[in-house]
């Protein structure tokens, strides 16, 4: 199977990656959706929902402040090279994560090289106002401290995307048009099951792209993939990269 995505990403196509946290697993954060993922534990699922920032603010900051420390230690895998690497060398790549670690931007600035990356699910990296929206970056501030707007006084949040809000209106444009144009989507690590996001490789199927999903895993999307490669992210995605390169 590896050589067969080889075949499709050799002549310079353009692609569109829809990554979910499958890729980010072998760097140490657990998936959400998978057999032991986060979103099995009925706290965590509870942590997760925009009504629980009203009624337990300081418990969910807390956590989410514990993740967003571990942040500083994360360190972009296998896979997470691979692909940047392949965007660099190989094609015109555009990426839609649901990821809100920000690992693939740290592959790109060890790799010298920065494709478009679209977060459909925020960052853990920025802060936002939950009533204003004035939003920064700062890793250094305690979210657990519950800090307050200096614009409007409003109650600070992490820049990411809970269970009942919509996705960042740029970032799923700009993904739903690279879904219609690409010639190769690539999915890895993705269940498949989270809207919108999920419609994206549908999109890119729909509009005559090849679908190679890349996951140990089956998937949602599986039925509707052209290739399937059954490994992890951090093993499969460095063999397609040196099968490409040796094509070119």
């Amino acid at each position: 199977m590896i050589q067969q995505a080889a075949e499709h990403l050799s002549d310079d196509p353009t692609v569109l990656v829809c990554a979910g946290s499958g890729l980010s697993v072998e760097s140490g954060v657990p998936t959400f959706r998978g057999e032991d993922g986060m979103f099995r534990d009925d706290d965590i699922a509870r942590l997760t929902r925009v009504t629980t920032f009203e009624t337990d603010r300081r418990d969910m900051m807390k956590w989410y402040q514990d993740r967003r420390e571990q942040l500083r230690e994360l360190e972009p895998n296998a896979g997470h090279l691979a692909l940047i690497e392949l965007a660099r060398d190989t094609g015109d790549y555009v990426f839609a994560t649901q990821n809100v670690d920000h690992l693939l931007e740290a592959a790109s600035s060890e790799l010298g090289y920065r494709p478009p990356i679209h977060h459909l699910h925020g960052s853990l990296l920025e802060v936002r106002c939950h009533h204003c929206g004035f939003s920064f970056e700062d890793l250094r501030l305690d979210l657990g401290e519950l800090p307050t707007c200096e614009q409007c006084g409003g109650p600070l949040r992490p820049g990411v995307v809970w269970f009942g809000e919509a996705l960042p209106t740029i970032p799923l444009r700009r993904s739903s048009e690279a879904a219609e144009r690409c010639d190769v989507c690539i999915v890895v690590g993705t269940s498949g099951l989270v809207q919108p996001a999920a419609s994206l490789p549908v999109t890119a199927k729909s509009s005559g792209a090849t679908l190679i999903e890349i996951n140990p895993n089956s998937s949602a999307l599986s039925d509707a993939c052209d290739i399937l490669i059954r490994d992890k992210a951090g093993t499969a995605l460095p063999a397609l990269l040196e099968e490409v390169k040796h094509r070119r």
